[in-house]
């Protein structure tokens, strides 16, 4: 179980990372659009189901596909395996995962879209401190040592 709690924290590590690179795509794109194509994004172009590109493929990916299905099924795993996997304060660190994962799909983008886009930078913020969190409790559960069947104790340092 340690090693799939490990698996889980750095996937979860590994797909913030996905997440930027699909966000700075599908941006790049889009303004690529905009400046060589002449495309203008407005209501119209919003509501109309149009396209301005293969790079829209990262609004997909970022919003869609990893952000609202794969991260959060991995954080709600994570958070379940904890339980068993006996890595010392792991189910702590699972349950910050879940925690920023929750503020990053649900909280922060509601108040970006209701409150003010200034939360959009928490959003961006928080992917990174959710980043960190889950490459700690990877190496936590890395740095778990079997004493001998049933106990574990952590490695020093």
């Amino acid at each position: 179980m340690r090693s799939t709690y490990r698996f889980l924290a750095n996937s979860i590590a590994v797909l913030v990372v996905v997440q930027a690179g699909a966000i700075a795509w599908a941006f790049f794109g889009l303004s690529n659009w905009i400046r060589n194509d002449n495309g203008v994004v407005d209501k119209a172009f919003m509501e109309s189901g149009d396209s301005f590109g293969v790079a829209e493929w990262g609004f997909i990916i970022h919003a869609g596909i990893i952000g609202l299905l794969v991260i959060p099924l991995l954080a709600l795993v994570m958070l379940i395996v904890s339980f068993f996997a006996k890595v010392p304060g792991g189910v702590m660190l699972a349950v910050t995962v879940f925690v920023l994962v929750a503020l990053q799909v649900v909280v922060l983008p509601a108040l970006a879209r209701e409150v003010g886009s200034g939360f959009g930078a928490l959003h961006g913020i928080n992917a990174l401190v959710l980043m960190g969190a889950a490459l700690g409790a990877g190496k936590r559960a890395a740095s778990v040592k079997v004493d001998s069947p049933g106990t574990t104790a952590t490695l020093p340092g």
